[in-house]
């Protein structure tokens, strides 16, 4: 072992310019992130490495009290955190930035002014890094809010490094093997590799609105930060502000923006993180509101069909007995969705048997069990890295389960191996009693089948059958397709209320259901309406990349389309001319997807007299082989609404809104010709 680490010290020695690697200096590390790669060091190995060395190197450090001078001959700088620190021996000290050579301090200086790692962590770095080690719940799914925060990460690493992809990229990386959440954007595989361009990207686009927003106002010395989405992050943001002195965020007074800084993400406001930029000469501050999505086809808004039946009638200009008409087919839909969901687990519940009989296999059991507990090498069935034995707990904490342990004398928190076959076995059997239609209702055992029994059903004899036992999955197999058939019977609810609604008053169902389509996309943007109190010119709409392959570009940065099998050179207005590029000279599509009042106003295509929800067509139809509510205007599709789990194979239905394949593409072109890619 000795001499492999050896071998990749010396590796190191010899690509630093100064050939004396210095493990605190943040381009050094970088270098040692590819050694280690290229030495087939596992990801966890390599973070762990680099966590490690960030403690060490943290530990040689001394702060300095308040109002005390170091010591004699020690010197001084800037900590890890921003902090004035002294190191008693300087020949342990971090290298000056005087003996940095000159290629690495090159590549320090910052190609945004203002726009640097420790301003971007200057409002809310703390509560950032306790949501990215999951200390802190975050506001959103462990994906995206890495995502999230990595698009901060990478203005610092873009600024840092001359807005060198390359580069930035290594830098990133580095940024999120820090932390556990930093885990979903790390890896060679191509979600990971594509969720690292994604942010990137992002990052590209937050920087020129920076760079806009500085010159339009004339500001020359400003600092600019990136806050987080979670509420700890929102809080410290506020309170970085009145630290500072800042008087006005946005042209309005900082009492008064307080409230739509903290309500981030809810209500009108579509946004859940913030870019800020401080000028601390005048007392003013601009925060630029962003909702980043991973891509252009993340789903833009999830809502309950419950709430969503209630909200589109409401939206309906109805008389109170047409309202109460409506009230009851809304009721109706509701009741028949509840209907679908009870067939949907039954279907699911029709793996029980197999469980039951499989369970009797103590390998298999044991198999089922650890991928319970996150336990092992088999892939966990919960991705949560704060809580990877979920389901495990909720199967424990179950009442048939608690009542067992409870009569068997055992210690929930404290099983043998062999006392956690027999729970896992005593769940199976009882979640087979509390499920079968001939067991009387007062002999059904209290707790019933939940959201978290269903997930196990699912996550263990669902797809991944195969994983849980060892062996091909046994009839009856878990089909998605069937499965999916549910989801798309609840999606039908909902445009039977809309065609009811149409009964009741001509058109009222389209009108009422393309209203709120349009503001869960927030589509009013493109009629220049601000959002929750935002200024309109303050908010967009950022999605990391554009995930078709239709739309690429050729070696010069020139937009191509595919058309048939063969793509295309566009014009500069984005029309399809006959100027042929071969596929072997086109790349990825290079820029972040913005959706802000310029591009949407393009690609919903209306006249200056019609507002962004009027004249839009409604309909059922399939879309990527699913039943969907299509929304368009004259044959230009806008938008895609359907029925998706919120929690997993089989989970209960979310009503979700996503802009159509076609929109997307137009905003992507738009982005471009519009010279927003950054």
């Amino acid at each position: 072992m000795k001499n492999k680490w050896d071998k990749i010290l010396n590796e190191l020695s010899y690509r630093v310019s100064t050939g004396i690697p210095d493990l605190s200096n943040e381009q050094h590390l970088m270098k040692l992130w590819d050694i280690l790669k290229e030495h087939n060091w596992n990801l966890d190995a390599r973070v762990e490495l680099l966590k490690n060395l960030d403690e060490a190197v943290k530990k040689r450090y001394y702060q300095t009290d308040k109002g005390q001078s170091a010591p004699k001959g020690a010197k001084v700088g800037v900590g890890p955190d921003g902090g004035t620190y002294y190191w008693a021996n300087p020949d342990n000290s971090p290298a000056d930035e005087k003996d940095i050579p000159d290629e690495e301090q090159d590549d320090k200086k910052e190609s945004t002014s203002g726009v640097s790692s420790e301003s971007i962590d200057s409002f809310d770095g703390k509560e950032k890094e306790n949501t990215m080690n999951g200390d802190d719940a975050p506001p959103g799914t462990e994906t995206s809010v890495c995502a999230e925060i990595g698009v901060g990460y990478g203005m610092g690493c873009l600024s840092e490094n001359n807005n060198d992809m390359a580069k930035a990229e290594k830098c990133l990386e580095k940024k999120l093997s820090k932390s556990k959440l930093g885990k979903h954007g790390l890896g060679d595989s191509e979600s990971s590799v594509e969720r690292r361009r994604g942010m990137l990207q992002s990052a590209n686009r937050e920087l020129q609105r920076v760079k806009e927003i500085n010159e339009a106002l004339g500001w020359e010395n400003s600092k600019t930060g990136h806050i987080g989405g979670s509420k700890a992050s929102l809080q410290a943001a506020v309170d970085k502000l009145r630290k500072l002195g800042i008087k006005e965020v946005n042209g309005m007074p900082l009492d008064e923006y307080e409230e739509i800084i903290l309500g981030g993400g809810g209500g009108d406001n579509p946004t859940d993180t913030m870019v800020c930029i401080v000028n601390e000469e005048t007392g003013e501050a601009v925060m630029y509101h962003t909702s980043n999505k991973m891509s252009a086809a993340d789903i833009i808004s999830n809502g309950s069909p419950y709430k969503e039946t209630r909200e589109v009638v409401n939206a309906a200009d109805y008389n109170e007995e047409e309202k109460a008409k409506a009230n009851k087919s809304a009721q109706e839909a509701r009741d028949n969705i509840d209907k679908h969901r009870a067939d949907q687990k039954e279907y699911i519940q029709k793996q029980q048997d197999k469980m039951i009989e499989d369970s009797k296999d103590p390998k298999i059991a044991r198999r089922a069990i650890d991928r319970l507990k996150g336990d092992g090498d088999l892939e966990p069935v919960s991705s949560s890295k704060k809580e990877p034995d979920k389901y495990w707990n909720a199967l424990t904490g179950h009442p048939v389960s608690k009542k067992f342990m409870e009569e068997k004398g055992y210690d929930r928190k404290n099983l043998t191996p062999e006392q956690e076959i027999e729970v896992y076995q005593h769940y199976l059997e009882k979640m087979k009693e509390v499920s079968s239609m001939d067991t009387p209702p007062e002999s059904r055992v209290k707790g019933g089948i939940g959201a978290a029994d269903i997930q196990i059903i699912t996550r263990l004899y669902g797809p991944d059958e195969s994983i849980t036992t060892g062996r091909e999955a046994r009839k009856p197999v878990f089909d998605n397709e069937t499965l999916n058939e549910f989801y798309d019977k609840q999606t039908n609810e909902l445009n039977n209320l809309r065609k009811k609604m149409n009964e009741i008053k001509p058109g009222s169902g389209d009108k009422a259901f393309s209203d709120r389509m349009a503001k869960r996309l927030h589509l009013d943007m493109a009629d220049g309406k601000d959002q929750g109190g935002i200024p309109n010119d303050r908010i967009e709409t950022i999605m990391g990349v554009y995930p078709h392959k239709d739309l690429k570009q050729d070696k010069d940065g020139n937009m191509v389309q595919k058309k048939g099998k063969k793509f295309f050179k566009l014009d500069e207005n984005g029309n399809i001319t006959d100027e042929e590029v071969k596929k072997e000279d086109t790349q990825d599509f290079d820029c972040a997807v913005v959706a802000d009042k310029e591009t949407m106003s393009h690609c919903l295509g209306g006249t200056k007299e019609q507002k962004a929800a009027d004249g839009i067509g409604v309909r059922m139809d399939d879309y990527d082989g699913r039943k969907a509510i299509l929304y368009d205007r004259e044959d230009r599709p806008i938008a895609v609404q359907t029925a998706r789990s919120k929690s997993g194979v089989g989970g209960p239905m979310s009503d979700t809104i996503a802009y159509h394949k076609d929109f997307q593409r137009c905003l992507a072109k738009q982005t471009k010709i519009q010279g927003k890619c950054g």
